[in-house]
């Protein structure tokens, strides 16, 4: 559980430092015509998709903050340091956009793949698609085990059976 909640503190500070360190400062390439940093302020969720309701995503943030944290301690249901490692980036990113929320009316991104024309994001956004791909990798392996263990159970009492 401790691991959970220590990821996930070390996703927002990280977030928070570089957001206070480089948003704000003038559009630069960092990596050619690559990468850049370039400051906006995103009142909307991904890709700035439903701009202009910043209570309702307060909201919202607010409710799966709770929701994964409750994930990370319940021991039926987050079982594995994978799974665990996995809740605690979902939950570090998506409570340090939601502190950007509230104190700056929307979350501070800066971070821009500009020879592809990405959409600008921030380190909490990493966070949270690290975590949701890493969890989705845990639950594939925990469904392809149950799988082979149920296999093996079924073939056993097949046996006995005869």
């Amino acid at each position: 559980m401790i691991i959970g909640f220590i990821v996930a503190i070390v996703s927002i500070v990280l977030d928070q430092l570089t957001k206070f360190f480089i948003y704000g400062t003038a559009a630069k390439s960092i990596i050619g015509n690559f990468l850049w940093f370039e400051s906006t302020l995103n009142t909307g969720v991904a890709f700035s998709l439903f701009e202009g309701f910043p209570v309702i995503f307060i909201i919202i943030s607010s409710i799966a903050s709770v929701l994964i944290g409750c994930l990370i301690i319940s021991k039926k249901y987050c079982k594995g340091k994978v799974t665990k490692i996995s809740l605690g980036l979902i939950l570090g990113g998506t409570f340090s956009n939601l502190l950007d929320r509230i104190m700056f009316g929307g979350v501070r991104d800066f971070i821009y793949l500009k020879s592809i024309n990405y959409a600008i994001f921030n380190v909490a956004d990493m966070a949270v698609v690290c975590g949701v791909i890493l969890l989705c990798i845990s639950l594939i392996i925990s469904i392809i085990r149950e799988t082979k263990t149920n296999k093996k159970e079924s073939e056993k009492s097949s046996n006995d059976e005869a």
